[in-house]
C-alpha cells in the first residue's frame, strides 16, 4: 500500500482511506501473526493526534494489565530496529506503567501517510479526543489529505456543520484553546466567543466564563456588548498557557506534572512518580 502515497489527491485518498478503515486496524485477521516484542523497541507515533491521556485512566488500565495481561495486541509498523505504534498507544503507556517487559503486537505494513490517516480516523470515531484535538484532526485531513468538509463528514458519520464549527474554533487564541482542551469552557461558549471580532475582547470573555461561571446564554449576551479591558491583564493569559504545557507533559509521562514559574522568565518542572518501578518507567521515556 505504501506505493499509493505519491500524488494522492482527495479522490485517491478517499478510496485509500476507505480501504484502510473498512476493517479496523486493531482487528486480527487469519493472515496476522502475533509477535512478542521487547517493550523497549516499541515507540509511540509522533503524529498521534491524541496528545492528552488521562493519568487515572492509564493507572486503572495498568492495574488491569497487571492482573490479566494485554488482551488485545498492539498494531505496529517496523522501521529499522524500532516498532512504531499504529494503534494501541494507551495500552502501551499502561503496560509500561505496569512494568511489562514484552508486548503482543500485530505487524502491518503501512506508509507514513496511511498511518496518519488511520490514527486520525480511529481517534475521531472512538471519540477519544478533546474538542481541540478533534478540530486539529479535521484540519489535518483537509490540509494533508485534501479532503473537503463534506468528505470528512461522510467518512466519520457526522454533519458537515459539526465539522465546520469545530474547525472554526481553531481561529481563537491559543489561551482560549487551552481552556477548551482542559474543559474549563465548552464548545458552546467558544461559539459565542467567536461572534466577537476583537481578540482582546474574546480573551476577556473567556476569562469571565471561567472566573464568573457564565453559562452559554450569558456569554452570548456579553458578546454583543463592549469590552471592559479585563483581557489586558497579562498574568492570567500566561497562567492559562502553562495549563497547556502541564497537560502535554502529564500526557507524555503518564503522571502528574507541575510547572512552577520563578517570575524571572524561568522555572522548574516537577514530575511525580508512584514507585521505584514508575520512576524507572519515566527514565526510560526520557532516554528514548
Amino acid at each position: 500500500m505504501g506505493k499509493t502515497q505519491k500524488g494522492l489527491g482527495s479522490k485517491g485518498l478517499g478510496r485509500g482511506l476507505s480501504a484502510l478503515i473498512a476493517q479496523s486496524p486493531v482487528e486480527k485477521t487469519s493472515s496476522d501473526n502475533i509477535l512478542e516484542i521487547d517493550i523497549k523497541k516499541i515507540y509511540p507515533n509522533e503524529n498521534q493526534p491524541r496528545k492528552y491521556f488521562k493519568a487515572p485512566e492509564i493507572e486503572e488500565l495498568a492495574a488491569s494489565i497487571k492482573e490479566f495481561g494485554i488482551i488485545q495486541p498492539l498494531v505496529v509498523k517496523k522501521t529499522g530496529d524500532k516498532y512504531i505504534i499504529v494503534a494501541g498507544e494507551r495500552r502501551f503507556r499502561a503496560a509500561t506503567q505496569a512494568g511489562l517487559k514484552k508486548l503482543p503486537v500485530i505487524l502491518r505494513e503501512y506508509s507514513d501517510l496511511e498511518i496518519l490517516g488511520i490514527a486520525l480516523i480511529e481517534n475521531i470515531q472512538r471519540e477519544d479526543l478533546n474538542p481541540i484535538e478533534e478540530a486539529n484532526c479535521y484540519k489535518r485531513l483537509a490540509d494533508e489529505f485534501g479532503m473537503t468538509q463534506g468528505e470528512i463528514a461522510k467518512k466519520i458519520g457526522k454533519s458537515r456543520s459539526h465539522i465546520s464549527n469545530c474547525m472554526r474554533v481553531l481561529k481563537l487564541d491559543d489561551t482560549i484553546l487551552d481552556l477548551i482542551s482542559s474543559e474549563k469552557i465548552s464548545m458552546g461558549h467558544a461559539k459565542a466567543i467567536l461572534a466577537v471580532e476583537c481578540p482582546d475582547f474574546q480573551l476577556e470573555l473567556a476569562n469571565r466564563v471561567v472566573d464568573e461561571g457564565l453559562n452559554v446564554r450569558q456569554t452570548e449576551e456579553l458578546s454583543r456588548t463592549k469590552p471592559t479591558g479585563q483581557a489586558k491583564k497579562a498574568a492570567k493569559p500566561l497562567k492559562k498557557t502553562y495549563d497547556h504545557f502541564t497537560k502535554d507533559f502529564g500526557s507524555f509521562f503518564g503522571t502528574k506534572v507541575a510547572i512552577k514559574d520563578n517570575k524571572k522568565g524561568g522555572g522548574k518542572i516537577e514530575i511525580n512518580y508512584s514507585s521505584t518501578a514508575d520512576l524507572e518507567r519515566i527514565m526510560e521515556i526520557i532516554k528514548k
